[in-house]
């Protein structure tokens, strides 16, 4: 079956043979016929064949029949259709070799015939690409036919002919190619130059080794070459005419596509050789020999002068030739080459030299090319310098377009005619913008400005990359314009294009070396690192061919890049040759050429210097050599010198103005203008220093001499770690514009970078850099000894360099620190204050760096790091002192546990400085609180005790008040410290001291830890006695706690020697220092200071008292807390009681804060003694007991005789003419205080004296007044109670704690019960009669003298007898049995003491005292009244009964009233308090009358009685109308009366009193009814007053209750003068019953009810029948009364 392809070929050529049998049905039946037939065949072919395209070809002649006759007959039409047709067939490969041969001869005759020409070149371009069929002479048949189109004069069908023609060459190459295969062109390398000598010469037939494609190819390019040289092809026959540039074109073509072919095939290479060479060197001829006048046009004929096309493709087919041929026609490239090299004569047309130098730039982007003309003919003695060569001829061509230029006008670039843009016909240069020359606009156009001639950079150079112009200008028949500036721009970019090349081949032989390191410039352009300073050994071939490939190019190259860098205006522009320059120095340091580096760096040095900066340094050798190469000797002509530079200054922007740097040559110090191009080649110059500085060697001292200078230009002052910092007021007359101000901090960067990359450098490079900078140091140094102001640029990084080079400290320590030492003693202020930071940067950072081995192990290391440091403080100036200090601080921050070795250093300069300034002190001050506080496990221990010396010395500076208070705490730490690693220490010392000694020879006693704390110690007891209070008071509380909390690390032996040594000799020193400033003002403290002093501490006196205080505490609290450990000393008797002593000559002092402070501190031995058998029982094994009982006993004896002795000297009572000494307030409570836990001590012996001195004590302490400033600020205890003074609230907790020891004790103690009810009831007289102090005048607190003048004030004792009094009834209620207080008469004290407030009442100077006596007074009676009515007890209550009820009649009966203003509540609540006192006798007395003195039966009756009438005797207010009557205590005391009056008894003697009380009631209720009766009578309708009802309801009640008790009682116990009396009575009750009152009308009928049974006289009972006794009121009764 026929597949897709098939089909579609068929069903195409059906439908071309109809139309063709279709077009030519009359006029052309042959065809009509014919293609019929064909259609047949077709037809046919399909349905046989399954391969159609395949039988179709092998049936040509039949297929192509009708479509070769439509071609012959002419006809357009036919022509179409069987053209198409044919295409067809070639498209599906259905042509056969005779076909196609046929189809050739019909082309032929349609271009003989002139028609459908772009068709026939169709058909051959289809046939011979998609068609093997044609080969040999149907080929070149072809090829005729093409190349006979391409000249009609049809430009169309030309052109497309040309491009046939092309294509054509090239498949018939490709055939070629495809021929060969995959075969290796090396590998018949060998054989081209044998075979070459035995090849065919030219002919028509190819050589029979050749393939058929070969020989094809062959015999094309030999026929191309001979129509190149006028000559008659041997292949192409019918070829008429050939034009030579496109003859050349394609020779090109061949050459540049189909390179291997040459190399493979020796036939070939034969025609490369003697066909194509010849004729280049022919045709180079007219081009070598024409020479351009300037004056007349040339006058040779046409053939002789250059012709551009020709020339253009020439040169094209000659860089074919040398790029890829280059290896195969070695003398022929020679050749080639030097002719190039003619072509930039200047006397050549400015086109050719164009062309010239586009063709050279091609190579010059190809190194292995130049690699190779280096080896192949430099390096040969007696051959061309090509290399040299090509070089110089760039460089000549560049300074060729300066200098031929008229200096009046612009370059042309190398134009040999006016240029047609405006700019060229202009005679100036272009605007100038910003110092840059702009064109047509504002934006400044890149270009070369030298000596007037200025150039246009016309497009920046592509790295690598060679883009002609004017060699791709195929289409150019005339010479074309040059742009301004193109020549220079192509040029320039070769130049930087060799340079790149020669830096390749360079590195392909000098490969960077591992360890190399990598950085980035400013650019963000990584830049390799050669850590090397001498050249690599090479093999001596390569080292030849570097050093010629370097020494064949440096000078022309530098030269030429030189006159670019001067000339050049645009940045990018600048910046390329910068790098250039930079690759060539880094080129010639690898390979130790060291004129030509020293030459390429003067040149950027020179570059970065302002103008007329002259610096003799930078006049290198190398220079000349480039001076002569570029023929502009600046020292041939000043003028021209001038001129130049005046050139460049206006072609570049200023952008900084400074001042030029002072040397000792020179002082002057104008200003200099630096411009962007300087800035640009100074970045420059730090990216070489940086990248390429192992290759510098003495080159540095150029590259610092020219940065110190930039940089003072710029005013860049030296930072922190020597970096450079832009700094306004350092260099006021630098004047930046912004654009130098942002490039300011990353021109400082790299400085920094730079330096830090000399890390990288290997010893020899890294001195050569530490030379250069010492030297330029040493010149700062002169210069400012010569009053010129130094640069610290050298110092500056001298101490970068030396912080990046720590790692080989070993090898560049002493020259670096021996120069800044020196540095550092200059007279120079800035000078000296930059080599101290600079010496003590370094120190702080190699103590940090990390070495291998550590260097803390490193003794040796440490100590050449360190001596710079310790050299520092044979400076007398403070600054380097400051920094040497500073430095330490900062060492001891960041490397303090790695100093090892160093410490005895770092404290030998702490030490020196406390005899410095404030300002060093503060430094060393805060070093060695770091040594205390991190370091001291860091520290060796045979240091500590230099330590401790360092930080007293520091305590007893004067300068710093703070620093000596905080060393003290530095002291402390030290001794936390020594007591947490007692241990080590102990063992470390023993170590170092075997046998410690004493300073006098003999051995000591302590052991080397012992002698450390007594070192402790004593340093701080120095302290102690300082003249100064804040240091006092810190090193006595640092020495106690220091011992409290350390102690238990002494021995036996230890704590004797602290306290004869230490303890009391400072309590010694402090008693007679402070005894010789009393009374006396310190000068010190009152002269002129900033400091506010409070009054309490603003005399010497008072400082030396606080002092004294505290140190007496601290001594008290070491006795207290270590008594376990103290009592085992021999001499702990003695010791106590010197304490004792010093405690009492304290606690007499006339300094109340000292005596407060004595006493706390005896308290404090007192109260610690029950704390310390715990805290003893840390200090050790258990030891034997604290002494026998005697030794106790005297000890505590002795502090009670103390005790006594203060309480009794304290408080003398003052006599009169004599100043009295009032102790104050808290000094008493607090001896009262000291009392209980004394007491806790001595109470098995304490006896009736002791309570005697002990009520004497506090008798007099309680008495003492207070002074009226103070008494406002007396704030009352929240003990027993919240009104008591601190005094007294002791008082009484001191006698509460006596008579609680004396319940439990023995019944000796006991018997001293009295004596504490004495005490007792003594204070409870104070509330009445205050105790007066000797004859000292006093006033009371609140009293009505409270504003007089009198200075002592008495105290407010009504809380305090309040107080004392409750204790009274508490204790009596407990022993009010006990024999000793009945036999005392206590109860009767009692009754006495309360006696006085109960009969002052509402007199009393406290309200509540009265009523807590009558309170207390009720208690005690209470439980006293039975135990007084004890037969037994009789006696000694005798006379306790009269006193008992005197106070009660002055109570219920005072002769002071109640105050007006007392309210109803308050009187009812008084009112209360009597009921009470009734309701005692009416339960407690009158119940047990036989067992009570008759005398005071009667004096209670009297009292009743009186009590009932008692409210008659009160007048009544009439104001408020408020009842002031009490009425309860007068029903209550009649009540009681009755109740008692009418029992039945038969030993009653009270009969009498009980009528006579009877009817002394009637009489007054008969009294009170009459005048009721008369005064509601007289006052009409108005009211009587509430209190006269009351009265009158109060007596009917009561006659009520009379009748009602009197009823029940036998009748023989009434008189019978009672019952008359109330019979009478009834009258007057009937004359009340008009009264309007409801509640009197009540009363009254209840009355009158009762006397029913009176009107008829009462029956008496039978004899035997019992007498009905008397009775209580029934609980109606109470109600109604109560009512």
């Amino acid at each position: 079956m026929m597949g897709d392809l098939g089909k579609k070929l068929v069903d195409g050529l059906l439908a071309d043979l109809r139309s063709l049998s279709s077009e030519a049905k009359k006029k052309y039946p042959v065809v009509r016929q014919a293609a019929e037939g064909s259609v047949l065949k077709i037809r046919t072919l399909s349905t046989q064949e399954d391969d159609t395209a395949a039988a179709i070809s092998a049936a040509n002649m039949e297929v192509l029949q009708p479509l070769v006759l439509g071609c012959d007959s002419r006809c357009p039409r036919l022509v179409q259709i069987s053209l198409n047709s044919i295409q067809r067939l070639i498209s599906h490969k259905a042509v056969s070799e005779s076909g196609a041969e046929q189809i050739v001869a019909v082309l032929w005759g349609l271009m003989e015939a002139g028609m459908e020409e772009l068709k026939v070149l169709q058909t051959i371009l289809v046939l011979i690409t998609m068609s093997d069929s044609v080969h040999h002479d149907p080929l070149a048949k072809a090829i005729v036919v093409c190349f006979r189109l391409h000249f009609s004069k049809d430009s169309s069908v030309s052109n497309t002919a040309a491009a046939t023609v092309q294509q054509v060459v090239s498949v018939v190459f490709e055939r070629l190619v495809v021929e060969d295969g995959d075969e290796d062109p090396s590998t018949v390398n060998s054989e081209v130059k044998e075979k070459i000598s035995s090849s065919p010469r030219p002919g028509k037939k190819p050589p029979v080794t050749l393939g058929p494609c070969a020989a094809d190819a062959y015999l094309l390019f030999q026929d191309l070459c001979q129509l190149v040289n006028a000559d008659s092809p041997y292949w192409l026959v019918g070829m008429t005419e050939m034009t030579r540039t496109f003859g050349l074109e394609l020779v090109e073509n061949i050459l540049t596509q189909f390179s291997p072919v040459f190399f493979r095939h020796p036939e070939f290479s034969f025609l490369l050789k003697e066909r194509v060479c010849p004729l280049v060197i022919k045709l180079f001829s007219p081009n070598i020999k024409f020479q351009q006048s300037a004056a007349t046009p040339s006058t040779g004929t046409s053939a002789e002068k250059p012709y551009f096309p020709i020339s253009m493709r020439l040169l094209r087919l000659v860089y074919a030739l040398i790029s890829n041929y280059y290896t195969l026609l070695m003398t022929e490239c020679e050749i080639f080459l030097s002719l190039l090299v003619k072509f930039l004569d200047a006397d050549k047309p400015s086109w050719q030299r164009v062309l010239a130098v586009e063709v050279l730039h091609k190579i010059s982007v190809r190194p292995n090319m130049l690699r190779c003309f280096c080896q192949s003919y430099d390096m040969k003695q007696h051959s061309t310098k090509v290399f040299r060569d090509l070089n110089a001829a760039v460089g000549s061509y560049i300074q060729s377009l300066f200098l031929l230029a008229p200096a009046s006008s612009t370059g042309s670039g190398g134009s040999s005619q006016p240029a047609p843009q405006p700019s060229s016909n202009d005679s100036n240069p272009p605007a100038v913008l910003g110092g840059l020359p702009v064109s047509g606009g504002t934006t400044p156009q890149p270009g070369f400005d030298y000596r007037g001639v200025w150039i246009p950079l016309l497009f920046y150079p592509s790295a690598g990359v060679a883009k002609p112009t004017f060699l791709e200008m195929l289409d150019k028949t005339d010479p074309p314009t040059i742009p301004d500036g193109y020549g220079l721009t192509v040029a320039f970019a070769c130049l930087l294009d060799c340079v790149r090349s020669i830096s390749a081949i360079i590195a392909e032989i000098i490969p960077p070396q591992p360890g190399a390191k990598r950085q980035k410039n400013g650019k963000n352009k990584t830049k390799e690192i050669i850590p090397t300073s001498s050249p690599q050994e090479l093999d001596p071939g390569d080292q030849q061919l570097c050093e010629t490939i370097t020494m064949a190019s440096w000078c022309s190259v530098l030269a030429a890049l030189s006159l670019l860098l001067d000339s050049s205006t645009d940045e990018s522009a600048t910046q390329a040759i910068l790098q250039a320059i930079q690759t060539f120095a880094s080129i010639c340091g690898q390979l130790g050429l060291t004129v030509p580096r020293d030459a390429f760096v003067t040149t950027l040095c020179k570059a970065s210097l302002p103008p007329h900066y002259a610096l003799t340094i930078l006049n290198t050798p190398g220079l000349v050599a480039v001076s002569k190469e570029r023929g502009l000797m600046r020292s041939s002509s000043k003028d021209s010198s001038s001129q130049h530079t005046h050139n460049n200054v206006i072609g570049d922007q200023v952008v900084a103005v400074g001042t030029s740097l002072p040397t000792t040559s020179s002082s002057s110090s104008g200003q200099v203008m630096l411009t962007a191009k300087n800035i640009q080649c100074m970045r420059s110059l730090l990216d070489m220093a940086h990248c390429h500085g192992p290759i510098l060697g003495t080159a540095w001292h150029l590259v610092l001499t020219t940065l110190q200078h930039l940089v003072w230009v710029l005013g860049l002052k030296p930072a922190a770690g020597g970096s450079l910092k832009a700094s306004t007021t350092d260099a006021p007359n630098a004047v930046l514009t912004t654009t130098v101000l942002t490039d300011l901090p990353v021109l400082s960067n790299m400085l920094s970078r730079l330096f830090e990359s000399s890390q990288y450098l290997d010893e020899v490079a890294i001195h050569h850099l530490i030379d250069a900078l010492s030297k330029l140091s040493q010149e700062s140094m002169d210069a400012a000894l010569a009053n010129r102001e130094p640069s610290l640029f050298p110092v500056a990084k001298l101490l970068e360099t030396g912080l990046v080079n720590l790692n080989r400290a070993e090898i560049l320590w002493r020259p670096v620190t021996a120069h800044l030492l020196e540095v550092s003693q200059h007279p120079h202020a800035q000078l000296r204050d930059w080599g101290a930071e600079a010496i003590t940067q370094l120190v702080k950072a190699a103590l940090a760096h990390d070495y291998d081995p550590p260097l803390k192990n490193n003794k040796k290391l440490q100590g050449l790091l360190l001596t710079p440091l310790q050299e520092l403080c044979l400076s007398s100036h403070v600054d380097v002192r400051q920094k040497q200090l500073d430095c330490v601080l900062q060492v001891l921050q960041n490397n303090g546990d790695n100093l090892g070795h160093a410490w005895p250093v770092i404290l030998e300069v702490l030490g020196a400085a406390t005899d410095q300034g404030e300002a060093l002190i503060r430094t060393a001050f805060q070093s060695l609180q770091l040594v205390v506080t991190d370091f001291l496990p860091a520290m060796p221990s045979v240091c500590l005790q230099v330590c401790i010396t360092v930080a007293t010395r520091f305590g007893l500076q004067k300068r710093e008040l703070n620093i000596s208070l905080t060393s003290i705490g530095l002291l402390w730490n030290i001794s936390d410290f020594l007591y947490q690693n007692n241990d080590k220490i102990r063992v470390d010392l023993e170590q170092d001291y075997e046998e410690p000694s004493t300073p006098t020879g003999e051995k000591s006693l302590l052991g080397p830890s012992d002698s450390l704390w007594m070192c402790l110690y004593s340093r701080l007891a120095d302290l102690c006695v300082d003249s100064r209070p804040a240091v006092r008071k810190s090193a006595c509380q640092t020495l106690f706690s220091t011992i409290q909390a350390h102690g238990t690390q002494l021995g036996g032996t230890t704590w004797e020697t602290v306290l004869w040594q230490v303890l009391f000799p400072l309590l010694d020193r402090v008693k007679a220092a402070s005894g010789q400033v009393e009374k006396e003002e310190d000068k010190q403290t009152n002269s002129p200071t900033n400091i506010l002093i409070h009054h309490s501490r603003d005399t010497a006196e008072k400082q030396w008292a606080e002092t004294r205080v505290l140190t007496l505490a601290g001594v008290a609290r070491v006795f207290c807390h270590r008594r376990h450990s103290l009592a085992l000393l021999d001499g702990y008797p003695r010791a106590w009681a010197l304490l004792l002593e010093h405690i009492e000559s304290a606690a007499l002092s006339h300094s109340s804060e000292v005596s407060v402070a004595a006493l706390h501190s005896f308290q404090e031995l007192l109260v610690g003694d029950q704390t310390s058998d715990e805290s003893s029982k840390t200090d050790g094994p258990a030891q034997p007991e604290q002494g026998d009982a005697d030794d106790q006993n005297r000890l505590w004896s002795n502090a009670w005789r103390v005790w006594y002795s203060i309480g009794t000297s304290c408080a003398v009572l003052p006599q009169p003419g004599v100043v009295a000494v009032i102790p104050p307030q808290q000094f008493l409570a607090t001896l009262v205080q000291i009392f209980p836990p004394l007491f806790r001590h001595i109470s098995d012996r304490f006896v009736a004296s002791d309570l005697d001195k002990f009520a004497k004590v506090v008798q007099t302490a309680v008495s003492v007044p207070v002074h009226a400033d103070a008494s406002p600020f007396l704030i009352p205890l929240g003990g027993l109670d919240s009104n008591l003074s601190p005094l007294q609230d002791s008082v009484l907790r001191a006698v509460e704690g006596l008579q609680k020891a004396i319940s439990v004790g023995p019944d000796l103690m006991q018997a001293m019960y009295p004596a504490v009810f004495d005490l007792l009831l003594t204070f409870v007289q104070y509330s009445c009669q205050p105790p007066k102090y000797g004859t000292l005048e006093t006033k009371t607190a609140d009293g009505p003298d409270r504003n007089s003048q009198v200075q002592w004030v008495t105290l407010n004792y009504s809380p305090f007898s309040e107080k004392s009094l409750e204790v009274v009834v508490d204790l009596y209620k407990k022993t009010a049995c006990h024999k000793v207080v009945i036999q005392e008469c206590v109860l009767e004290k009692i009754i006495q003491a309360v006696h006085v407030p109960l009969g002052l009442k509402y007199a009393c100077p406290s309200g509540s005292m009265w009523k807590l006596a009558a309170q207390s007074l009720l208690q005690v009676l209470e439980v006293g009244l039975p135990v007084a009515r004890q037969p037994t007890n009789a006696p000694a209550f005798s006379t306790m009964w009269t006193q008992l009820g005197l106070t009660l009649d002055d109570f219920l009966f005072s002769k002071h009233t109640a105050p007006p203003t007392l309210s109803v509540e308050q009187h009812q609540k008084d009112e209360a308090i009597d009921v009470q006192m009734v309701e005692l006798m009416r339960q407690d007395i009158l119940p047990y009358a036989d067992s009570i003195p008759a005398e005071f039966t009667q004096k209670i009756i009297s009292l009743l009685n009186k009590g009932s009438i008692h409210s008659t005797m009160f007048g009544i207010p009439e104001g408020d109308m408020m009842v002031r009557l009490r009425e309860n205590f007068s029903r209550v005391c009649f009540q009681t009366l009755l109740e008692y009056s009418l029992t039945t008894g038969e030993n009653s003697t009270d009969g009498g009193i009980t009528k006579l009380a009877l009817t002394a009631f009637l009489q007054r209720a008969q009294d009170v009814l009459v005048r009721y009766t008369q005064d509601e009578r007289l006052s009409g309708k108005l009211p009587l007053p509430r209190h006269r009802m009351t009265e009158v309801t109060f007596v009917l009640r009561a006659v009520t209750t009379l009748l009602t008790s009197l009823k029940v009682t036998a009748a023989d116990r009434v008189d019978s003068s009672v019952w008359s009396q109330a019979i009478q009575l009834f009258p007057s009750l009937v004359e009340c019953v008009t009264s309007t009152s409801p509640q009197l009308s009540e009363a009254l009928r209840e009355t009158l009810h009762l006397y029913a049974d009176l009107l008829a006289p009462p029956q008496r009972p039978l004899a035997d029948s019992t007498p009905t006794p008397a009775r209580r009121p029934e609980p109606k009764d109470q109600q109604l009364n109560q009512s």
